[in-house]
C-alpha cells in the first residue's frame, strides 16, 4: 500500500472473535474494515525489540517472554485481544521465526532481514 491508499480488510470469523464473540460482535461474525493508511513510520530497531523482549539475558526469547512482550504492547495501544489468539499469536510467531525448532527464537533468527521489509 501506499500513503493515501484505501482497502477494504475482510476478517472471516476464524481469524476474528470466532465462536466466542466479544461485546457487541456476535459470535460467528465477519468483519469488515475500511482502511485509509495516513503515513508509513519505521518501527523499532529489532535488535532494540530483542533486548526489551529478553527478560532473563539469555539471548533467546521464550514463548513466555513474547507472550508477555505482546500482552504489554496490545495494552500500551488499547487493543485486547482473548487468550485463544493470544496464544495462536504466538504459536505463528514461533513456526515462523524458530527456525531451528528448538522452542526459543536466537538473536540471529529474531534479527535476520525478511523479505518483506
Amino acid at each position: 500500500m501506499c500513503v493515501g491508499e484505501k482497502r477494504k480488510l475482510t476478517i472471516p470469523p476464524a481469524l476474528a472473535y470466532g465462536k466466542e464473540g466479544k461485546g457487541k460482535i456476535p459470535p460467528e461474525s465477519t468483519l469488515i474494515f475500511n482502511i485509509d493508511l495516513l503515513e508509513i513510520r519505521n518501527g523499532p530497531r529489532s535488535h532494540e525489540s530483542f533486548q526489551e523482549m529478553d527478560l532473563n539475558d539469555d539471548w533467546k526469547l521464550s514463548k513466555q517472554e513474547v507472550k508477555i512482550y505482546l500482552k504489554k504492547e496490545f495494552e500500551k495501544h488499547g487493543a485486547v485481544v482473548n487468550d485463544t489468539q493470544h496464544d495462536a499469536l504466538v504459536e505463528d510467531i514461533f513456526d515462523k521465526e524458530d527456525e531451528d525448532s528448538d522452542g526459543f527464537i536466537s538473536a540471529r533468527e529474531f534479527t535476520y532481514k525478511h523479505d518483506e521489509l
